[in-house]
């Protein structure tokens, strides 16, 4: 049993972040004060979690929150640690929420998850 899904979206990028740092004081790290969209674009985090073994795997995607994305991911996990660790599985359960490429109209993510296996 797996679960999936897409995290918070990043700019990729020297740009201000609200978390703390140690840093010598009086030599603060220079970034863009604002966070505009530069070339770099998104990091789109996909998470897959393996709640048997407490174990997680994240992709990071830089384009968009597809189904294919998220398709792949699972089967990168799958050929990569699902397999190896239950080699005799014969079904795989997936939980996830309903938006984004989870979707419950988005079909895509149903039909690449059955030619992968």
């Amino acid at each position: 049993m797996i679960s999936v899904d897409t995290k918070k979206k990043e700019l990729v990028g020297e740009f201000k972040n609200p978390g703390r740092e140690l840093r010598p004081k009086g030599q603060p790290e220079k970034v863009q004060v604002h966070d505009f969209v530069q070339d770099q674009g998104f990091a789109i985090p996909y998470g897959v979690y393996d709640l048997g073994r407490n174990e997680g795997w994240v992709s990071v995607g830089v384009d968009h929150d597809t189904s294919t994305f998220a398709v792949e991911t699972i089967r990168r996990w799958w050929h990569t640690m699902g397999k190896p660790v239950y080699p005799s599985a014969q079904h795989l359960y997936i939980t996830s929420d309903g938006g984004g490429s989870n979707g419950s109209r988005v079909r895509l993510l149903e039909a690449g998850i059955t030619k992968f296996v």
